[in-house]
């Protein structure tokens, strides 16, 4: 993991993870940087997991593989409606939290999003949502794009959500703004996360020696550069809107390529 992005963004995830968890979901949400206060809403939620069901394509029978999982925040929705779910990660730290979700129906695996460790036409359906603002190049993105059609079978979807419109940047950073006071005026301020849990004596070696803080960033992209992807893959590809009940709809979207069928 040489690259300082992808470093950050494991160390992101890891360190909300090993500052423990106590089970809830709030906490969840804080360990996949989500902020509790908006996702604790079972309607808002439900209506995510509803979405992603029909947009990429699934069915109860349907095996289903997401890519950047963190600490199974979807997983917890969409596992009971499919087959199996198999989620991956780069945090192996956020794969324990998730494991210890203790789903009857899921694995989760430490894994590159550009090497994904599963032979071809395996998944009925393939999806990354909220993964791909991560990504400080599109080129990045589309690698794991392409890796994800090679795991998924032929007529099978990879659907990648939650993208930040880079036609709409400045609109959407004011409406960052407002979400956050309806937020604050609704709920008051976010919750605190976790107390960190004492540092083992390697792990203060590791932070003396490794100084980072970490934080996510937020990655804008064009459209076009998506439809393009398809194009150049010989695959169709379609734009959407984010889910209905999210307060960014119309500032982020959601790219879906089919797999062609044999």
């Amino acid at each position: 993991m040489s690259e300082p992005w992808k470093s950050s963004l494991s160390e992101f995830f890891s360190q909300r993870a090993r500052a423990g968890s106590d089970g809830s979901f709030a906490n969840l949400c804080y360990v996949s940087g989500r902020d509790p206060r908006l996702w604790s809403d079972s309607q808002i939620y439900e209506d995510l997991i509803s979405d992603i069901f029909q947009q990429a394509g699934l069915s109860p029978a349907a095996l289903l593989l997401e890519v950047g999982c963190a600490s199974g925040f979807l997983a917890i929705g969409l596992s009971p409606k499919v087959s199996r779910y198999v989620g991956v990660d780069l945090s192996r730290d956020a794969l324990r939290a998730a494991t210890r979700l203790r789903l009857a129906n899921a694995d989760f695996k430490h894994a590159d999003g550009e090497n994904l460790p599963f032979g071809d036409s395996v998944f009925d359906s393939a999806f990354s949502y909220d993964v791909f603002t991560n990504f400080p190049d599109f080129a990045l993105g589309a690698g794991i794009i392409r890796e994800m059609l090679r795991v998924v079978r032929p007529g099978g979807r990879v659907f990648i959500g939650s993208i930040p419109d880079a036609a709409k940047r400045e609109e959407y950073e004011k409406r960052i703004v407002a979400v956050a006071a309806e937020l604050d005026a609704r709920y008051g301020p976010p919750p605190p996360g976790p107390e960190p849990k004492p540092a083992s004596p390697l792990d203060r070696i590791r932070n003396f020696l490794r100084p980072v803080n970490p934080a996510i960033v937020c990655y804008y992209f064009n459209r076009n550069d998506f439809l393009q992807l398809g194009e150049k893959l010989g695959v169709s590809v379609e734009l959407t809107d984010i889910h209905p009940l999210n307060p960014y709809l119309g500032y982020r979207f959601n790219a879906i390529y089919t797999k062609n069928a044999k």
